[in-house]
């Protein structure tokens, strides 16, 4: 699998984890993980070529059953969702919900064979964040990109909001040293979101 080194197992084996690109043992803290949800290998495996091609920085595990999906929803922590529409006794949709009640914040992008316009606006407005068809995977890594940028902002957005009502409480409560504190701290993530922000409208 292109620089990096996986595990695998036939289909409906254990879930199959691969490192992304120059990663040979681990992937990098900063590399992101994401969860496939796909009974194709072959398909698994191109989403994954492409990754590496853009040169993203992943791990990625993938799985092929409802109990393997909801295993590694909880065991991998995943940051982003790649989820297959059909797959036998499993869908994208229903893959989508479970995903919205165990991890809302984490993106889910469609990967599909064949995906009508109806059943994928309706993908999207039950909260997915994009889909793309298989034969035409060039945008797949685009895609990613932007959801993991976008669920990095709502995140940092959230961490904004905790110490913004932190330093309201702690002035309220007269420990205007801690309050400043807190708000220092508000600045620096604020300048830290301006500084990813210039770097990721950059062009390459």
């Amino acid at each position: 699998m292109g620089d990096g080194r996986g595990r695998s197992e036939p289909q409906g084996g254990e879930p199959q984890a691969t490192a992304g690109p120059g990663q040979p043992d681990s992937p990098p803290a900063a590399a992101a993980r994401i969860l496939i949800l796909e009974d194709e290998a072959w398909d698994a495996e191109l989403a994954q070529r492409l990754m590496t091609s853009a040169e993203i920085e992943f791990t990625a595990v993938v799985v092929d059953t409802k109990e393997s999906f909801l295993e590694q929803l909880a065991a991998f922590r995943p940051q982003l969702i790649l989820s297959d529409f059909q797959l036998p006794g499993f869908s994208g949709a229903t893959a989508l919900k479970l995903a919205q009640e165990h991890c809302p914040s984490v993106p889910v992008i469609i990967w599909s064979g064949f995906l009508g316009d109806e059943a994928a606006v309706e993908l999207i407005k039950q909260g997915a964040t994009d889909y793309i068809l298989k034969d035409r995977p060039a945008r797949l890594p685009a895609a990613i990109r932007r959801a993991l940028a976008e669920a990095e902002q709502r995140a940092q957005l959230a961490q904004f909001e905790d110490q913004l009502i932190r330093a309201q409480q702690l002035a309220s409560l007269g420990q205007l040293a801690a309050a400043e504190q807190a708000v220092g701290r508000t600045r620096q993530l604020l300048a830290a979101a301006r500084h990813q922000a210039t770097a990721t409208d950059t062009p390459a």
